[in-house]
């Protein structure tokens, strides 16, 4: 099984619904008053199904008997949940915010020690399990490097990225090489290599090895694929109308 992990916020009007707040709303591409989830759904043989859905639950909105969790503790213990459940994950896939959360925001490359550098919170959780994943990072990722080590592109390569309906298309890959070759890989994936357009271009990192230049295209694909599902399915679940204000009932 293939996990995605992503995060999704609605609109909500008012202040009386449980863990509403101003935050950033992933439906809405800017900060509104709304309310937010970590979301974990499973991806095996073309079939995706929900599996685990946490509410973020704000600093100013918790109640005595919370405890503040960030997104990104939320989805580690999900990872946790899951493992302890049984279930077999093969891959992880998740965005920039699970890829990207780190000390300094850099990935230290020291000569002495932790040489594949500090990672995120939840790489951690995904590695102490032994997990496969590919993540999202920022376009403008920076990696510290030894004396002498510089940072280099390989040349595009040229894919066809295979959809769910067997249909594909024409993208390209190359890789990033960051000093020395490491266990941990950096790749930029785009369908115009000239123009590099924002909303089609990905800049990846993953522990996966082998030939990933005809692989990873399609199994980072299948996150984006995840999350237009993912909003189609909170349509039929009515999780953008609900009416209860009370968050066992919502989570119910």
């Amino acid at each position: 099984m293939t996990l995605v992990i992503d995060e999704t916020g609605d609109r909500k009007k008012g202040k009386k619904t449980d863990y509403v707040a101003r935050q950033y709303l992933g439906s809405v591409g800017k900060v509104d008053n709304g309310i937010v989830s970590v979301n974990a759904y499973g991806v095996y043989a073309n079939i995706t199904f929900p599996l685990i859905v946490k509410i973020f639950k704000p600093k100013g909105t918790l109640k005595e008997s919370d405890k503040y969790k960030t997104k990104i503790e939320l989805a580690s213990e999900i990872i946790t949940e899951l493992m302890e459940s049984g279930f077999n994950i093969e891959l992880v896939l998740a965005d920039s915010l699970y890829g990207e959360q780190r000390v300094g925001q850099l990935c230290r490359l020291e000569a002495t020690a932790n040489p594949e550098g500090e990672s995120s919170q939840f790489i951690r959780k995904v590695a102490e399990y032994k997990l496969s994943y590919v993540v999202s990072i920022r376009s403008n990722h920076g990696v510290w490097l030894p004396a002498g080590q510089s940072v280099r592109a390989n040349k595009w390569c040229k894919f066809e990225r295979t959809f769910s309906n067997q249909k594909s298309e024409t993208r390209y890959i190359r890789e990033i090489i960051y000093g020395k070759k490491r266990a941990i890989t950096y790749w930029e994936i785009t369908t115009d290599p000239e123009t590099m357009p924002e909303n089609s271009t990905s800049f990846v990192m993953t522990n996966l090895q082998g030939n990933l230049k005809k692989i990873l295209g399609d199994l980072y694909g299948l996150r984006t694929w995840v999350e237009y599902g993912f909003r189609q399915c909170k349509q039929e679940l009515g999780w953008t109308d609900y009416r209860f204000t009370n968050f066992q009932h919502i989570e119910r």
